[in-house]
């Protein structure tokens, strides 16, 4: 079974503006769509328009709380195991206008001791054969130490852990140990403390980073696809070069397919086309895709 974590979710709150965006002036919005989700949410979705059971474990508050919940029982894929928090749950607020957007991001409710002694006691359940993913930002009231015994705590019951956080120190992701991360090129500097790292020099800079411990690293490379680096060596996924019109859990999408897809058939090279297939899809449309988008864009990829 994988299990999603989602610390801090929220609900996207879309809208396209004509004109110009103005500040001091009212701004007039269109098409406006509510998304509920937060990062390892994301990867729930997506693993259920694959057919892909999974558990999401999210900490939910207030109104949107209520809301985020309604929206993911719908889906018979999905098991919701929550955790209540005192307060309301986030609002992130993105406007689409020239091609351009506006993101600004609530920052949630607090999170205290008892929330923290909720998510361990589903912790205490995920067993072995389980894979447990990680990702987006934590709710105040965690810091990294708590990351650590959460990861320390699912490894004791031998499962995988997935990371796929932007705000981690190198230290504390060594601590972790995961199985699988998913950086992009910024986030691989800084994960070795090296600017000069580009595309073109990449492969040493994921070598080095193995040797840390990990596993399998999934290096986003935005239009140019993706590089994976594991014990089979390295597997580049090529993408056409399309219009997409939204970055919003894209990179959720392909490491969900890429990581469900490998846990389903062992796969490598299926799982990074899926990946990029479901990244695709998403950045293509402001609305929810199903599986036949990424079934369109699956043709599309080639990974070697």
């Amino acid at each position: 079974m994988i299990y999603t974590f989602t610390l801090n979710p929220a609900i996207d709150y879309f809208l396209s503006v004509k004109d110009k965006l103005m500040i001091d002036e009212v701004n007039r919005g269109t098409n406006a769509i509510f998304k509920a989700g937060g990062k390892g949410l994301n990867v729930s979705k997506i693993l259920s328009l694959l057919n892909i059971r999974s558990k999401a474990v999210v900490l939910l508050g207030g109104f949107t709380g209520d809301f985020i919940r309604s929206e993911f029982e719908k889906d018979k894929n999905i098991e919701v195991l929550s955790v209540k928090v005192n307060g309301v749950n986030r609002i992130n607020m993105k406007a689409h206008y020239d091609n351009k957007a506006l993101c600004i991001n609530g920052d949630g409710p607090l999170a205290d001791e008892n929330v923290k002694e909720g998510l361990f006691k589903i912790i205490d359940n995920i067993g072995k054969d389980d894979i447990a993913v990680i990702s987006g930002s934590m709710m105040r009231g965690f810091d990294e130490d708590d990351l650590i015994k959460m990861a320390d705590a699912l490894h004791e019951h031998e499962t995988k852990v997935v990371i796929d956080m932007e705000k981690i120190s190198p230290e504390t992701l060594k601590r972790c140990r995961p199985y699988l991360i998913k950086p992009n090129l910024y986030e691989l500097q800084i994960l070795l403390n090296d600017t000069q790292i580009t595309k073109e020099n990449a492969k040493e800079a994921l070598l080095k980073l193995r040797k840390q411990g990990i596993d399998k690293i999934l290096l986003s490379l935005g239009k140019d696809g993706a590089l994976l680096c594991d014990e089979e060596g390295f597997l580049h996924l090529i993408q056409p070069d399309t219009v997409l019109v939204n970055k919003v859990g894209a990179g959720d999408a392909m490491l969900a397919a890429f990581l469900g897809k490998l846990s389903e058939t062992g796969d490598r090279s299926l799982a990074l086309r899926y990946g990029g297939a479901a990244g695709n899809a998403v950045a293509s449309r402001l609305e929810d895709i199903d599986a036949e988008v990424i079934e369109h864009y699956l043709k599309q990829m080639d990974a070697r």
